[in-house]
């Protein structure tokens, strides 16, 4: 029977997450994120020798733009597909999709088959990615989600720290085809950890078909996605007119992919995925550019100002941690605001230091501090998400909280991308300011958000606790 609608709060006291039963799951969800995350960071590093390579530097941009449409395509079908069939054909879909996209990347002779290769690994991590959503629900109980997703927060720290020298090893000393290749066998590991947990997953008989008009609008999304990746730096007259165009056409895909209310903040769960989409853009934004400002403006080595996305990462697995440490009677909403506004805040304290000219250091701690906030927030958007849904629809709004979240990034990046193409030539502290500034009133949506996160009907009981 599926479970009612509203704030499903398990009241059993938590175990341990690697206990039997649970092991499964949370440690093969965190293979798998941290492969996932190995790569994307690999990835990016090593661009720059795979376009020389393979003389591809005319699509460049859209080896990364590629991924993320088809990620995003992959995220609804894997929501749907989740709740019908149960997560584990998806979760083997996804690694098997995944694999297929490191061999044909890894394998490329050309730019195009290249980025055919991506375009195969975005779709293979949209499905795989939503699946775990789904096993963590079905497998692991209320209490000890946050620990599961503390760890998935841990699961990039690693691979952010030593993802780059890792990736300058291969490249230098075998291949940057190793990069994909040398990955791969990781899912073999990561599929048979999760093994167990995946057996004892169910589909949900009351679970609704994936109609065609979805898939569609999806489609439609991962074009406009891909399309709003790919903006340069110098922007054409028409240009605007086509980006107009595109955000017409997200905001009516974004009706039909997100929850009722999402566009508008209505209380509850499309406040829940308005606080992760979001603190998503803001932060994506943030990073897009913090280093680049660093390099320019305070003389730092490539090196040296990869130290504020190192230090981020540190903060917010951090963040995480702290908040899997909380105890269950602890209000989640209350933790999900408290973590937004720390980040909000100290990420407008951070507008003034680059305004300032500050130092270098000052920077990377005040952003440091900031994700500290996002590791706080951002887990809690995923357990209050599975609390919020019912049995049949766990996979359909994990869903729409992760496609949010690609929505919202690709839409800050092209606006700070538009505010970093009109104004870095003349004027190249401005153009950093600027775009700091847009990732901080993205921010300050996320706090927004946070506050009408709680359903209606529950929100006059958590006032008063």
């Amino acid at each position: 029977m599926t479970a009612p609608a509203g704030d499903r709060t398990e009241q059993a006291p938590p175990i341990s997450v690697f206990a039997p039963g649970i092991r499964s799951a949370s440690v093969g969800a965190t293979v798998l994120i941290a492969i996932f995350a190995l790569e994307y960071i690999a990835v990016g590093a090593a661009m720059p020798t795979v376009a020389a390579a393979l003389d591809g530097y005319h699509l460049y941009n859209m080896a990364f733009g590629a991924t993320v449409a088809a990620s995003v395509v992959g995220m609804i079908v894997s929501g749907w597909w989740s709740d019908r069939s149960g997560p584990r054909p998806v979760v083997l879909a996804g690694a098997a999709t995944f694999v297929a996209g490191l061999l044909v990347a890894g394998l490329a002779t050309s730019m195009e088959v290249f980025v055919l290769g991506r375009g195969l690994q975005g779709l293979g991590s949209g499905l795989a990615s939503v699946a775990i959503y789904v096993v963590i629900a079905q497998r692991v109980p209320d209490g000890l989600r946050p620990k599961v997703f503390s760890l998935l927060a841990a699961a990039w720290v690693l691979p952010g720290l030593a993802g780059p020298l890792l990736t300058g090893v291969l490249v230098e000393h075998l291949s940057w085809r190793w990069v994909f290749l040398g990955v791969a066998p990781g899912f073999l590991v990561a599929v048979w950890v999760l093994r167990p947990a995946l057996r004892a997953t169910r589909p949900s008989s009351e679970a609704g078909f994936l109609r065609p008009r979805i898939i569609g609008w999806a489609v439609l999304a991962a074009v406009g996605v891909g399309l709003l990746n790919l903006a340069g730096e110098s922007i054409q007259p028409f240009e605007y007119v086509v980006g107009a165009v595109l955000l017409v056409l997200l905001a009516l895909a974004s009706t039909q992919l997100l929850p009722p209310g999402a566009l508008v903040l209505a209380r509850g769960l499309p406040s829940v995925v308005g606080v992760r989409a979001a603190l998503g853009g803001s932060f994506v934004a943030a990073e897009a550019y913090l280093p680049l400002m660093l390099r320019d403006e305070h003389g730092y080595s490539p090196a040296q100002a990869g130290g504020v996305l190192a230090a981020a990462s540190v903060t917010w697995a951090l963040g995480s941690w702290w908040q899997g440490r909380v105890g269950p009677e602890r209000d989640r909403y209350r933790l999900m605001i408290a973590g937004v506004s720390v980040y909000a805040a100290i990420m407008a304290v951070l507008g003034v230091a680059v305004w300032g000219s500050w130092p270098g250091w000052v920077v990377i701690g005040l952003y440091g501090l900031a994700t500290f906030g996002v590791g706080v927030a951002y887990p809690s958007t995923s357990v209050l998400t599975l609390r919020l849904s019912p049995d049949s629809e766990v996979g359909r709004n994990s869903s729409a909280l992760q496609v949010g979240e690609a929505l919202a990034s690709a839409l800050t990046l092209a606006a700070t991308g538009v505010v970093f193409g009109l104004t870095y030539a003349s004027a190249p502290h401005t153009a950093f300011v600027g775009t700091l500034v847009v990732s901080i009133g993205v921010g300050w949506l996320s706090v927004l958000s946070a506050v009408r996160a709680r359903p209606a009907r529950t929100a006059a009981v958590g006032a008063a606790v």
